[in-house]
């Protein structure tokens, strides 16, 4: 919560004040949400240095289902439930 917040510094995009371990995840998801063929060596070799093989399958896994879920309700036009 903290890389989000205004903490006084100079002015930056709440992305920029993320790690670049969470930055590489959000660029991942970016592109994963494309096509997964898109993912670039550099990417997953950032995503490397900064998850281990487990946590990169839990994101790409994340990623996937979210797609999924989106996907499903989207073309059945399933509203969100208010709660």
């Amino acid at each position: 919560m903290e890389a989000i917040q205004d903490r006084g510094e100079r002015p930056r995009e709440p992305i920029e004040r993320l790690d670049a371990g969470w930055r590489a995840a959000l660029e991942y998801a970016d592109v994963v949400h494309r096509s997964g063929h898109d993912v670039s060596d550099q990417l997953y070799g950032r995503l490397r240095a900064a998850w281990d093989d487990g946590q990169i399958v839990e994101i790409t896994l994340v990623i996937g289902m979210t797609e999924y879920f989106n996907r499903f309700n989207d073309s059945l036009r399933v509203e969100p439930t208010k709660g």
